[in-house]
């Protein structure tokens, strides 16, 4: 590889520090943030919500940075990761570990250290006498009913020895914050940065808020967190059941007890052209002249949002992705030019390629399940009512399908498709839409809906190596996968008694036509004689054979959407044919049958 300055072939997933560009634009919040917390009263609790991955973390690197690290700085900050404590210990080692280190970084800097060396022999002791105290009574003292916090106290039931150690380590904590503040006449107070609330067991993280809203609720103390609160929700089900419309309020003010300043990551705010268009040239996915394009960096920016979102760990993810799928196509026709296989290929892909990689490779990352259907049915313009019946898709109500057909994004039948598709899964389902302009933008990119299914999936082999899909651990599982995915285009025309048929649904259509034929040519044929003779699978209920009509409910619209009864009559009852019969194999059995009947059906390869 010739090497290209400031290249990189990922994007690492770890925090924004302070002195690094923001690239999603999010500086006015963050020196909001900074303004209110420089003059706010204590005690008071800021939480930072938001899912993982949507820049908490870095939020916090940026406001310590600014009120605890920079001088003349404002605050002392103490910096807890609560993760890292949970990760190698149990709940009550973890509470232990917690406090320790806390109360050793507020004594640390406090610049008499006299003070401090008073103050850990004192503490030491209370955690002794604590450890032998009244387990119940004692974690009742600091609000915690956590059997974690339980622990940590254990030993006899002795309520009022219990009060008083928890009353002595608040006294030593206040004097140890009075004396560092006394010390220290610039200082208005401490910042306790608590992260990774949401990332440990949610029971433990409420216990632990509990336990520092408790012990900590004092003059000169801010605490920021960083946490969601739906993970609040999870761990308030022990105490409160599951979330209801009648115990809502209960839930919310557990946390308003908490949390005196709620403020929610402004991920649907982000500015991501910056970010996409640094990212995906530091990985030289797409070069800086490419990038100069504005139409194709908003395509960008708009596909992301449709898929990822705007989430900053997803779209590291993608970038990571991407550039993998860039070195991959780079050392193949390295190794295919070696071998003299082909003549100057290019090492580099088109950008029609690789923004249709890109598109692709946002719909695995966002929505895997319509990722592993377009493995097998590339040519989503395709997709009908036959697709959405074999994947036991629900069926749409007739007022809401109407409601569909005036919408643009759901007016055709391939989209109705997806809207039924997307009802199997809640995700899915609150992003159909988005789904819906997704594959619509792809089609437009392609503009050739005959070779619409070929180019996706071509396209899609260069992204597959990054799925993540259940199933297929071996490498003859992932052959036959291979084997399986490999779309290839039905350009046959067929042609029946002078008849051709080469539209989208040609297969069904030819066979109808046969059915139509024989029934006309049999008189005295019934239901149960034509679908006896029909039958493909004998003793097996395929659904791709013709049926007796008296099997299905034929007053049903929603059945008459699915089957389809326009034949001849018969000399009695009436036949169905269900509307998904184009897959090869069922094809071909239909061919081998018409022909011992002698109605052939030519294969014409153009």
């Amino acid at each position: 590889m010739v090497e290209q300055k400031g290249f990189k072939s990922s994007v690492i997933d770890v925090p924004r520090q302070p002195n690094q560009e923001d690239l999603f634009g999010i500086q006015v919040y963050q020196e909001a943030l900074i303004e209110y917390i420089k003059y706010t009263g204590t005690p008071i609790t800021i939480a930072l919500q938001g899912e993982w991955g949507s820049g908490k973390t870095s939020l916090m690197n940026s406001l310590r940075f600014s009120l605890c690290d920079v001088a003349p700085a404002p605050y002392f900050g103490v910096w807890i990761n609560t993760w890292q404590f949970a990760l190698l210990h149990s709940p009550s080692q973890a509470v232990i570990s917690i406090l320790e280190s806390i109360i050793n970084q507020i004594g640390s800097l406090n610049p008499n250290q006299q003070r401090w060396e008073a103050s850990k022999k004192a503490i030491g002791d209370i955690f002794k006498r604590m450890a032998v105290v009244g387990t119940k009574v004692a974690t009742q003292a600091v609000g915690i009913n956590g059997e974690c916090i339980e622990g940590l106290f254990g030993g006899n039931d002795k309520a009022g020895e219990s009060d008083s150690n928890v009353e002595k380590l608040k006294q030593e904590i206040v004097a140890l914050i009075n004396d560092a503040m006394s010390q220290s006449r610039d200082k208005k107070g401490f910042i306790f940065f608590i992260d990774d609330l949401d990332r440990i067991d949610p029971p433990f993280a409420v216990e632990i808020l509990e336990l520092l809203k408790n012990l900590f609720d004092l003059d000169h103390c801010v605490f920021v967190l960083a946490i969601d609160y739906n993970v609040v929700i999870k761990g308030l089900r022990p105490k409160f059941g599951e979330l209801t419309a009648q115990n809502e309020r209960e839930f919310r003010s557990f946390f308003d007890k908490i949390i005196q300043l709620p403020f929610s990551m402004p991920v649907a705010s982000y500015a991501i052209d910056n970010f996409l268009v640094k990212a995906l040239q530091d990985i030289a996915f797409f070069n800086a002249e490419e990038l100069k394009n504005q139409g194709l960096v908003s395509d960008l920016s708009e596909i992301a949002q449709w898929t990822v979102g705007t989430n900053p760990r997803s779209l590291k993810r993608l970038t990571n992705t991407l550039s993998l799928i860039s070195i991959i196509n780079r050392i193949q026709s390295q190794k295919a030019q070696a071998q003299g296989l082909v003549e100057n290929q290019p090492a580099e892909l088109d950008t029609f390629t690789k923004q249709l990689s890109y598109a692709l490779v946002c719909i695995q990352i966002a929505y895997p399940a319509i990722y592993n259907l377009l493995l097998d049915e590339p040519d989503f313009k395709g997709w009908d009512i036959a697709l959405a019946t074999r994947l036991k898709a629900p069926l749409i109500d007739e007022a809401i399908l109407e409601s569909l057909k005036e919408s643009e994004a759901f007016d055709e039948e391939w989209e109705q498709t997806l809207f039924r598709i997307c009802q199997q899964d809640a995700y899915l389902q609150q992003h159909s839409f988005d789904l819906s302009q997704l594959l619509n933008k792809i089609a437009h990119m392609v503009n050739n809906d005959e070779e619409l299914g070929e180019i996706v999936s071509q396209v899609m082999d260069l992204s597959t190596v990054t799925n993540i899909k259940a199933g297929s651990t071996n490498e003859a599982a992932s052959a036959n996968n291979a084997q399986k995915r490999k779309y290839v285009k039905d350009t046959s025309v067929y042609v029946f008694r002078g008849q051709r048929f080469d539209s989208r649904s040609k297969k069904f259509d030819v066979i109808h036509q046969v059915f139509c034929e024989y029934i006309a040519d049999h008189p005295e044929l019934t239901a149960q004689e034509m679908v006896e003779t029909m039958t493909i699978w004998p003793n097996a209920k395929s659904y791709f054979q013709l049926r007796d009509a008296a099997t299905v409910d034929e007053n049903d619209p929603k059945v008459a959407k699915e089957y389809r009864f326009d034949f001849p009559p018969l000399k009695e009852g009436r036949v169905c044919l269900p509307r998904y019969m184009y897959f090869k194999k069922e094809f071909d059995k239909h061919l081998e049958l018409f022909d011992k009947l002698g109605y052939h059906i030519e294969v014409v390869q153009e």
